[in-house]
């Protein structure tokens, strides 16, 4: 029991001391050591089973305090690759990132969702396609906008694509069971984590067709295992009086990645964001009065969010990269709803966007992958190292 407990330990750390080296590239073994409050020694140990492993490599040396210059470590980008795949009603994601989180490749493909084999078959030849790119072999995730059950073999909540809900078995008689597959918001906070270190606790809300929030309170990636909230039920505008165009009043209806082209294609002669942006810029009232309308109603949301988690808020998924622009603006809209609080929400918007739960499945199936291998390469360590006499000495391992 004792052995096994000592494992369990030098796993935990040596997913803190990757988790430290991801998101602090050049960091030596002294500062993990000091973050973690662990001996050198101990820190030494485990990563010369990393480095052995090539998981992990030396990048260059930094400035001495009076002895030898510390070694900069950082991860091996050719150790692993990854594909993530994200799954929306009229599109597909893909990418392909090394294992230190580069993307390589990345495709948007304009395929209608329809719950057949056919349209599985179709994602796969996506994964193969990518797989023929990648210069080593690498793992798959795959992100859906639904809750993953598997003990019911279903992702339900999937009515952004049309159905109530997806068989996971059918994925898998296709894909294969090796795929890993996940909450698309989940997934897209992973990929928040993964890539703003100076972000630390946050609330992430995902703006696609699909609307989900999810608290971030652990910036390790390896520990992101809670379940989305649907925040898109939150009640925005109680009385639908007030509404410009007919909508529900709920965050979903006012603010997915929906509400406006609906709108625009019902009322306007132009149907996308692009050419809504274009008329703001030429000065058109109508247009920015809709776009206002917008923000508005998110910043209750966000407003609301924030009174109860008292976080940074984090804006992913297809609006994070119309929103960015709008950022002051979108605070003054909050600012305005309690103006003698005085209080300024920081507001993040990812870099990934449309392609953040694509992301995040790339680093879902890596997560994966190292929580499958680094258990058999410890215990693989451990019975390389000889057992000690009782003077001390070690004895001589028959091979």
């Amino acid at each position: 029991m004792k052995v096994a407990n000592t494992m369990e330990i030098r796993l935990q750390n040596a997913f803190y001391i990757i988790n430290e080296i991801e998101c602090n590239p050049g960091i030596t073994n002294t500062e993990i050591a000091q973050k973690r409050g662990l001996s050198v020694p101990t820190i030494s140990n485990i990563m010369n089973i990393l480095k052995g492993s090539d998981i992990v490599m030396t990048t260059g040396t930094g400035e001495s305090s009076g002895g030898r210059r510390p070694v900069q470590l950082s991860l091996n980008p050719e150790y692993q690759y990854s594909i993530g795949v994200s799954i929306a009603r009229h599109t597909v994601y893909v990418l392909l990132i090394d294992f230190e989180g580069h993307i390589h490749e990345k495709e948007k493909h304009y395929i209608q969702f329809v719950e057949n084999e056919e349209y599985w078959r179709q994602i796969d030849s996506l994964i193969k396609g990518m797989q023929e790119r990648a210069p080593i072999p690498c793992g798959v995730g795959l992100a859906l906008p639904g809750f993953v059950d598997y003990e019911q073999k279903v992702i339900s909540d999937t009515y952004t694509l049309g159905v109530p809900e997806v068989s996971l078995e059918s994925i898998f008689r296709i894909l294969g069971e090796h795929v890993a597959i996940g909450d698309s918001c989940r997934l897209a906070a992973m990929a928040q984590v993964f890539a703003n270190t100076n972000v630390e606790d946050n609330f992430f809300i995902l703006l696609s067709r699909r609307v989900s929030g999810i608290l971030i309170h652990d910036r390790s990636i390896f520990n992101l295992k809670v379940s989305s909230l649907d925040i898109g039920s939150m009640i925005i505008e109680p009385d639908k009086k007030k509404l410009t165009y007919e909508s529900s009043g709920s965050l979903l209806g006012l603010c997915s990645a929906s509400t406006i082209i609906e709108i625009l294609k019902k009322n306007f002669p132009i149907s996308s964001y692009e050419e809504l942006f274009e008329e703001i810029d030429k000065g058109s009232l109508v247009y920015e009065k809709l776009w206002d309308s917008y923000l508005h109603h998110l910043a209750i949301a966000i407003y609301n969010i924030y009174a109860i988690f008292k976080v940074d808020i984090v804006i992913g998924g297809e609006m994070a990269k119309y929103i960015e622009p709008y950022t002051e603006k979108l605070n003054d809209f909050i600012s305005a709803l309690s103006p003698e609080s005085g209080q300024t929400i920081r507001i993040h918007c990812s870099i990934y966007g449309d392609y953040d739960d694509a992301y995040g499945a790339a680093l879902e199936t890596r997560s994966l992958c190292l929580h499958k291998m680094l258990p058999e390469l410890f215990k693989n360590s451990v019975a390389a190292v000889p057992a000690r006499k009782k003077d001390g000495k070690r004895k001589s391992v028959k091979k």
